[in-house]
């Protein structure tokens, strides 16, 4: 029996004693009533009915509350994620406690191949691996929660750098692993309570870690609730640095642009740091807005092209959208000047209002590139869809470059481009052999440190 199972009989016993014992004192009163000579024949049978109406009523308000007090899920039998939290706050007032996020990453694929039910089996016996495991490590109440899907959660005493082994033998393990012929594939991050006293900040960090695969030793130089203010702070007082990437074409001279905001301190806070912030505080468009006021600021009557990268939800916001129609209006040397890039893994399901924004867009006097080619299928169908004017190859194909089957996609992808009308880009060019490769496979734009360096606002 696990110690969430445990924790539930204790739960519904506590329960049984919270409807019984009122009821026997209830039922004593009355007996005690009915058998002394004090009182009149008329008055016990009133207290007799009032006890009974009250003793019904109790009977049926406890039954109606448990419903709503269950603490386990009723497919894992894990904790449910209220009851875990509470569970963990109270243990946060004692000590540190590392927070787990346990992820099964296939749980989608499973259910789609096997059926739910299989990948609720599944489920359930990934609990019992994690209660086997830690019990095996002499910790025996193992508080694990279903917070959604196939996600679990999980504290453990202490701090993220003594539990860090125990987490890493337990993926050596079961990281990848077959269970009644169904392949699972489990990650996991981790975090600990020292960086912040607000649970809700805590769970969203690790979904952050998750979902970017970033590490978690870069909790920098404060906690999460401080990174928070800091940037908001930065945003509020539009502190924030671009850095120009200069990108190699036969045109005229293209610079691609990178975004940092700066700290309290004067220290950079990276975009790995402020975007998931930002996203769930629901202010990235703002800083987005700032940033292209700020290149459209910089633009003259030279001749050069600025690559901004926005996200493709501020793209499709109404208020970015007016934002960027009446920009040219303040900035009227900035017109065909600044190329908006995108990225997205998921395709638009409103496709069809999607492309007619792009086309006003690039109506106005924007230029429109796609990010990722070859990395996300959605944007060769974006690409088949609406029209665009450059696209920039996924990372994975410039360090594989040299091999021969990369090169064949990579030509493949180049010549789909330029027949749809768009010019192509490849950026982490960093040696000689590198570069006069992508020069002989066609591809229109390139970037990197051997090109050139990120230069500042003053060095353009």
């Amino acid at each position: 029996m696990t110690y969430t199972e445990e924790k539930e009989r204790e739960h519904r016993f506590a329960l049984a004693l919270r409807m019984g014992l009122p009821i026997f004192f209830l039922s004593s009163v009355t007996l005690f009533a009915l058998l002394t000579h004090s009182s009149t024949l008329s008055s016990l049978i009133l207290l007799s009915i009032a006890l009974l109406a009250i003793m019904v009523y109790f009977i049926f308000y406890l039954i109606y509350q448990s419903t709503h007090e269950n603490i386990t899920d009723t497919i894992t039998h894990t904790f449910t994620p209220e009851y875990f939290l509470r569970l963990f706050v109270k243990s946060l007032s004692k000590k540190n406690h590392t927070l787990v996020l346990i992820s099964v990453e296939n749980l989608w694929s499973i259910n789609e191949r096997y059926g739910v039910k299989n990948g609720d089996i599944a489920l359930k016996n990934i609990v019992m691996k994690l209660d086997h495991f830690f019990r095996d490590k002499k910790i025996e109440k193992l508080p694990i929660s279903r917070y959604k899907g196939g996600d679990f959660l999980l504290f453990l005493p202490g701090d993220k750098g003594e539990n860090l082994p125990l987490i890493e033998l337990f993926l050596s393990k079961y990281q990848n692993h077959v269970d009644n012929e169904i392949e699972i594939r489990i990650e996991a991050v981790m975090l600990d309570s020292r960086l912040s006293d607000n649970v809700d900040l805590l769970i969203s960090r690790l979904y952050e870690l998750h979902n970017d695969r970033i590490s978690s030793e870069k909790e920098e130089f404060y906690s999460i609730n401080e990174l928070e203010n800091e940037i908001v702070d930065a945003l509020e007082q539009k502190h924030f640095s671009v850095g120009f990437w200069p990108v190699c074409c036969d045109e005229y001279p293209t610079f691609d642009t990178t975004v940092k905001l700066i700290d309290s301190e004067g220290r950079f806070i990276h975009q790995s740091r402020y975007i998931p912030v930002l996203n769930r505080l629901n202010q990235m468009r703002h800083l987005e807005s700032d940033v292209l006021d700020t290149i459209a600021a910089l633009c003259d009557e030279r001749n050069r092209n600025f690559i901004v990268t926005i996200s493709s939800v501020t793209l499709r916001n109404p208020y970015f959208f007016e934002h960027a129609m009446t920009l040219f209006e303040r900035y009227p040397m900035s017109r065909n000047k600044i190329t908006l890039m995108f990225e997205e893994k998921e395709y638009c399901h409103q496709l069809e209002r999607f492309v007619h924004q792009i086309a006003q867009y690039r109506k106005a006097g924007y230029k429109i590139a796609l990010d990722r080619l070859g990395g996300y299928h959605t944007t060769l169908l974006y690409l088949k869809e609406m029209q665009v004017d450059m696209v920039r190859f996924d990372p994975l194909y410039i360090r594989h470059i040299k091999e021969a089957g990369y090169q064949n996609i990579i030509q493949g992808l180049n010549l789909s481009a330029h027949l749809c009308g768009a010019k192509t880009w490849i950026s982490m060019v960093e040696d000689t052999y590198t570069n006069n490769l992508v020069q002989s496979l066609k591809i229109n734009y390139r970037q990197g440190n051997y090109l050139g360096r990120i230069l500042s606002a003053e060095q353009l």
